[in-house]
């Protein structure tokens, strides 16, 4: 990391998201190095020692950066190929070809689309899970693509074992399966190459269905030897529930437990199709669980247990998922729709609130991460991850009710700057590091070659029904 000078930012309205629910109308934060020195009204600012650079934030919102808790950075240029794919186009054409055509070169693209989108709109903490196989390279593109945006990440390398083609639904073709010797090497291998201050590199099985249970023990081992945490992807559709039910005689989460990998290390994406007892297990284990709401509706996979998993104590942050079972990459949408699918589930519009919402966007994912002792709340000691809002923006009015703003009106473009361990990295809405033209027409390039690679450009052609004409 870079030397951060110290410099204090005042004037603004400061959410500090920690334990108190502190927040200053007229607030300052002050920045040592990478961590937080101070926070508070101005009027408890006092004496400032000569070169300390103070700015004002008049008409700034000043609040934690945005924990985005679940995604897949390499599918950043994949965005609207999937629309409306029926399961048989996606089972034959989708998933496993397009994985095939991601390389380095696209996978790198990518990710920097992704990261673009998500940093200037004000996540600074990301989950991304990778696949290792076919490609042995494409983790490590989308790695290079993280160090390159000064992103706090957290990225897994996902494994699949499991020889049983029994369910097409979970089946998994011999390219992406490897052994428990080869899974443990590789992610060994980027911990070695990849970790830092500001990255983490973590084993995910990708579920009790894909994974045998040596794999997931295995995986599972490998975090607790290398201090790391363990990720599933679990209890995502109808189809895995009733799968493990029928092979298991319980669901997902449970037969999590029976291998030994339920704890407090653990973060699981989606877990969609929970029982009590399930919740209940995943609370008392300290797991974390990130609720992706955009991305279950996308394919119809179910309503996460929201106002449950809180009920029980249960570590929930939001996350995006990827472009392609997503396409938008903004988590302020995100909070907005985690609160208005349960409205809707629960039959109750009573359920929630604005700042429910931005508590698991920040406070939350940081505790589903494990991280909440660095990141997710404005707190002397803690990491300067956090950014600055414009609220003199036409959705962010009347500023009476700003806060109900910033989640039901999202403008996720108030976001203009964005600092990670203290330093500037977004700045008026422009990312220092990640050059924006650049990255536009890398991400279009990257994409036709991916159509062509994949098979996938005449179907989207034929998909449209209005007439194109192209010369």
């Amino acid at each position: 990391m870079m030397d951060i000078p110290e410099f204090i930012i005042r004037d603004g309205t400061v959410l500090t998201m920690n334990s108190g629910r502190e927040s200053f109308e007229s607030g300052f934060i002050w920045v040592k190095g990478e961590q937080i020195f101070r926070v508070g009204d101005v009027s408890e600012l006092g004496d400032v020692p000569a070169g300390v650079s103070i700015t004002s934030a008049r008409g700034r919102l000043i609040m934690p950066g945005l924990v985005n808790a679940h995604g897949h950075l390499s599918n950043g240029v994949l965005r609207g190929i999937y629309d409306e794919m029926p399961l048989s186009v996606w089972f034959s054409k989708g998933m496993w070809p397009v994985l095939e055509a991601l390389d380095a070169e696209t996978g790198m693209a990518s990710a920097e689309l992704a990261l673009m989108e998500l940093m200037t709109t004000g996540v600074t903490t990301t989950v991304s899970a990778e696949f290792g196989t076919p490609r042995r390279e494409l983790p490590d593109a989308v790695l290079t693509a993280v160090r390159k945006s000064r992103v706090r990440a957290l990225v897994s390398r996902m494994t699949m074992d499991n020889p049983d083609e029994s369910d097409p639904s979970q089946a998994v073709p011999p390219a992406y399966r490897e052994s428990v010797a080869q899974a443990v090497s590789e992610v060994e291998r980027l911990q070695r190459e990849y970790r830092s201050a500001l990255v983490t590199v973590a084993p995910e099985a990708l579920g009790v269905l894909r994974c045998t249970p040596e794999m997931v023990s295995g995986l599972h081992d490998l975090a607790v030897r290398s201090d790391s945490p363990f990720l599933m992807h679990i209890a995502s559709s109808r189809d895995e529930h009733e799968s493990s039910h029928r092979l298991f005689g319980h669901g997902s989460v449970t037969e999590l437990k029976r291998r030994g990998a339920l704890s407090g290390r653990t973060l699981l994406a989606h877990a969609i199709w929970l029982d009590d007892a399930e919740i209940r297990d995943v609370a008392a284990a300290a797991t974390g669980v990130s609720h992706n709401p955009v991305a279950n509706a996308y394919y119809a996979s179910g309503i996460a247990r929201l106002p449950e998993l809180l009920a029980a104590g249960v570590r929930v942050g939001l996350g995006v998922d990827g472009a392609s079972t997503n396409n938008s990459q903004n988590l302020w949408e995100t909070m907005k729709m985690a609160l208005l699918f349960q409205k809707e589930r629960t039959a109750d519009a009573g359920f929630g609130s604005a700042e429910l919402a931005l508590e698991l966007a920040t406070r939350g994912g940081a505790a589903a991460l494990h991280m909440e002792d660095r990141i997710g709340s404005l707190e002397p000691g803690k990491q300067a991850d956090f950014i600055s809002i414009d609220t003199a923006r036409t959705a962010l009015a009347p500023r009476q009710t700003l806060i109900s703003n910033l989640v039901y009106s999202n403008d996720p473009l108030a976001v203009r700057d964005v600092y990670v361990a203290g330093e500037a990295v977004v700045v008026n809405g422009v990312h220092r590091f990640l050059e924006r033209d650049a990255v536009l027409m890398a991400a279009n390039q990257a994409l036709g070659r991916i159509l062509e690679r994949s098979g996938l450009k005449s179907y989207l052609e034929s998909r449209s029904g209005w007439h194109w004409r192209r010369s």
